[in-house]
């Protein structure tokens, strides 16, 4: 983490760190998806992948007081939401088949 109160520095931590957690859920999905019901869809699961850039967002804005940062990060998350939500959710493809 950069400690530089700066947007781009705040909303490239999050991606970097968002993408880094989708890779891992990813790649951690199948052995998950055995233990959730059928009924789950399991593209659901890849909306974890920006909860650790709401943390880093928090980390930002309270501890360092760093409000250009924060709002980049909270910027990366807000959008990662959004692209979930117009090209996976509701879509016949299962990332994890």
């Amino acid at each position: 983490m950069w400690k530089n109160d700066n947007f781009f520095v705040g909303a490239l931590s999050a991606l970097i760190l968002s993408v880094a957690t989708a890779i891992m859920i990813l790649f951690l999905g199948p052995l998950v998806y055995p233990l959730l019901p059928e009924s789950s869809p399991v593209n659901k699961l890849m909306l974890l992948s920006p909860v650790p850039a709401l943390f880093l967002m928090r980390y930002y804005m309270r501890k360092l007081r760093f409000d250009k940062a924060g709002m980049g990060a909270l910027a990366i998350v807000f959008i990662l939401i959004i692209v979930y939500f117009v090209f996976v959710e509701g879509k016949p493809v299962s990332l994890f088949h």
